[in-house]
C-alpha cells in the first residue's frame, strides 16, 4: 500500500489560537477603556489645537532651542553629536530623539525653518505628556473627570503653553518621566512593567540629566507597587536594566577617551564638575534679590494659579498614599529653587504636570474619593457619616465651579495673544534677508535659532558661528580670521551681561554698520556688516 503523509496542523492551530486570543484581548481592552478613550480623545484635540495655533509666531525665539536642533541636524546629516566639539553639557538622548523623528519623517525638509520642526516635536511631546498624565491619574485612582481635569490644567495653562512651545529638553523629559510613573503604578505588578519604568527613567535622565533628582520619588512609587512573590526579581531586573542603559553615556565617554579631565580636551567629569560646582549660582528663591526669585516672579506674572495651587494642595495630597511619590516629585522640584545653585529659566516645565496632578488629587480627596485617600473619619464623626458625603459633594462642586470661573477669567486674556500672534519672527526675517543679499562664503556670527537654516537650506560655507561659541570654543578661536556679518537679537548688545559674556561680539559691533533692521526693542534684530579692515584679536 502507498502511505499518505498527513501534514502536521498543530502549528497552524496554535497560530489561529494565538490570533484569536490576541483579538479577544484587544477587544476586552477596548471595552474596558472605551469610556476613558471617548473622554481623552477630545481632550487631546483641544490641548493640541490650543498648543498648535500660533506656535510659529509666539513666543519669541530664544537661546537653546536652535542649539538642540543644530545638534539633531548634525547627527542626521554629519553623523556627529554636535556641529562643534561635543562638550558633554547635556546627555545627547534629547536631540537623538529629534533626529530620529526627522529621519522618519524628513523633518528638516518639511518645514521652512528648523524652528518649525522643533515646534512640531514639542506638540507631539505635549500630546504624549497629556495622555500619560491622564493614564497616571487613573492608575492613582482618580475619577475619569479628575484625570481629565489634570489634563486641562496642564494643557491649557498659559505658563505651560509658553514654555511648552519652546524646543527645550525639559519638554522631552516630561513624557518619559510620566511614562516611568505610569508603569511603576501598573496594577499587574509585573517584572516587565517595573523594567519599563526603569528604562523610561533612564531615557529621561539621558535626555536631560537633571531628571536624576527625582529618582527617590520613582523608587518610592516602585516600592509601593511591589509584589512580595517577585519582589527580588523585579528589583534586580529593573535596577540592572536602568543602570545598564544609563551606563551607555559614560561608556561612550570612555570609548572617546573623554571621561577624565585632560588639558585642552573635553571630558564628561570635567563638565560635570563645572555644572555642579563652578557654574554661577542663581541664588535661592528665599532671597528676594536673587535671579531665582526674579525668575519665579516672571513665571507668576504669566500665570500664578497652577503653581500656587500646587503648593497649597500639598498638605491635603499627603492624605493619599498612592499620590505621595508624585507629590515628592513636586516638592523636589521646588527645593531645587531653594537650594541656591544654578537654575535654568525653563525649570518651570518640571513643575507644571506634577502641580496639575497634585491639585486634582487634593480635590478628589476632599470630594471623598475613598480609593485615593487613606484618611478615615474618627469614631466621633460616625453619627453624621451619612451627611458627610452629600456635604462634601456640594462643597467640592461649588469650589470646582468657582475655580473654573477664575481660571477661565484669568487664562482667556492670557491665551488670546498666544493664539492670535501672527507677526513674523524678526530672526526669521533676518534669515531671508541673508539668503537674498549675502554671498555664501561670508563669515557670519549668528543666533543659534537660525544656524540650521543657513547651513541646511541656504548652504552657507564656511558654516556660520553660533554666537556663544565665539569666545568659548578654542577650535573656533584658533580658526577665526575674520567676521563679515553679525546677526543676533538687540539684547546681546543692550545688556551689561551680554557685553561681558560676548566680548568679541561687542568689539566687532564697534567696527560695523547696520545694513538691515527687523523688529524693534530688545527682541528686534539688526544685521551688522563688519569692516573688512578689522580682525578679531
Amino acid at each position: 500500500m502507498t502511505s499518505v503523509e498527513v501534514p502536521d496542523l498543530t502549528g497552524i492551530r496554535e497560530g489561529l489560537s494565538l490570533r484569536r486570543q490576541a483579538r479577544i484581548g484587544a477587544w476586552d481592552w477596548c471595552r474596558r477603556h472605551a469610556a476613558s478613550a471617548c473622554l481623552l480623545v477630545p481632550l487631546l484635540v483641544l490641548v493640541g489645537a490650543v498648543h498648535a495655533i500660533g506656535m510659529w509666531s509666539f513666543p519669541r525665539w530664544v537661546d537653546d532651542p536652535g542649539t538642540y536642533l543644530s545638534q539633531a541636524w548634525s547627527l542626521q546629516y554629519r553623523h556627529a553629536l554636535s556641529p562643534y566639539s561635543y562638550i558633554y553639557d547635556h546627555a545627547p538622548a534629547g536631540w537623538i530623539q529629534l533626529s530620529l523623528w526627522s529621519v522618519l519623517t524628513n523633518g528638516f525638509n518639511r518645514h521652512d525653518s528648523a524652528i518649525g520642526f522643533g515646534n512640531e516635536c514639542m506638540l507631539l511631546a505635549k500630546l504624549a505628556s497629556s495622555a500619560l498624565l491622564f493614564a497616571l491619574g487613573r492608575r492613582l485612582h482618580f475619577s475619569r473627570l479628575g484625570a481629565a481635569g489634570a489634563v486641562l490644567l496642564f494643557g491649557l495653562c498659559p505658563l505651560e503653553l509658553m514654555y511648552g512651545r519652546w524646543t527645550f529638553l525639559d519638554n522631552l523629559v516630561t513624557p518619559w518621566l510620566l511614562l516611568a510613573f505610569v508603569l511603576a503604578a501598573s496594577p499587574r505588578r509585573s517584572i516587565s512593567a517595573a523594567t519599563g519604568a526603569a528604562l523610561s527613567f533612564a531615557i529621561a535622565a539621558l535626555t536631560k540629566e537633571t531628571a536624576l533628582v527625582v529618582l527617590p520619588a520613582l523608587l518610592w512609587a516602585v516600592a509601593q507597587n511591589l509584589d512580595r512573590r517577585n519582589r527580588a526579581y523585579v528589583v534586580a531586573v529593573a535596577g540592572f536594566s536602568g543602570l545598564l542603559l544609563m551606563a551607555m553615556y559614560p561608556l561612550y565617554a570612555i570609548y572617546k577617551g573623554e571621561l577624565l579631565e585632560h588639558p585642552g580636551r573635553n571630558s564628561l567629569l570635567g563638565t560635570a564638575r563645572w555644572q555642579l560646582l563652578e557654574r554661577e549660582s542663581s541664588g535661592s528663591l528665599l532671597d528676594p534679590g536673587s535671579p531665582t526669585a526674579h525668575m519665579v516672579g516672571q513665571w507668576l506674572g504669566i500665570d500664578r494659579w497652577l503653581l500656587l495651587a500646587g503648593l497649597v494642595a500639598i498638605p491635603v495630597a499627603l492624605l493619599a498614599r498612592r499620590l505621595r511619590p508624585a507629590l515628592l516629585v513636586l516638592v523636589i522640584q521646588w527645593l531645587v529653587l531653594v537650594r541656591g545653585g544654578y537654575v535654568p529659566f525653563m525649570h518651570v516645565v518640571n513643575l507644571m504636570p506634577w502641580s496639575a496632578l497634585v491639585v486634582v488629587g487634593a480635590v478628589e480627596i476632599v470630594a471623598g474619593n475613598r480609593r485615593l485617600a487613606t484618611f478615615r473619619p474618627p469614631a466621633s464623626w460616625r453619627g453624621s457619616a451619612r451627611l458627610l458625603p452629600r456635604a462634601r459633594a456640594v462643597t467640592t462642586g461649588l469650589a470646582a465651579l468657582c475655580l473654573a470661573a477664575v481660571l477661565v477669567g484669568s487664562w482667556t486674556p492670557a491665551l488670546r495673544p498666544m493664539l492670535e500672534a501672527r507677526q513674523e519672527p524678526p530672526l526669521w526675517s533676518a534669515t531671508q534677508w541673508l539668503a537674498d543679499n549675502v554671498p555664501r562664503d561670508r563669515v557670519l556670527v549668528v543666533h543659534d535659532s537660525i544656524w540650521t537654516d543657513l547651513v541646511h537650506r541656504y548652504g552657507f560655507d564656511p558654516q556660520p558661528i553660533i554666537v556663544y561659541k565665539l569666545d568659548t570654543d578654542p577650535a573656533v578661536r584658533q580658526s577665526l580670521r575674520r567676521i563679515d556679518y553679525l546677526v543676533v537679537p538687540n539684547w546681546y548688545y543692550a545688556t551689561p551681561s551680554g557685553v561681558a559674556k560676548y566680548p568679541t561680539l561687542s568689539e566687532a559691533q564697534k567696527h560695523a554698520v547696520v545694513v538691515a533692521r527687523f523688529g524693534a526693542g530688545d527682541d528686534g534684530v539688526r544685521i551688522y556688516r563688519v569692516s573688512r579692515y578689522w580682525r578679531p584679536g
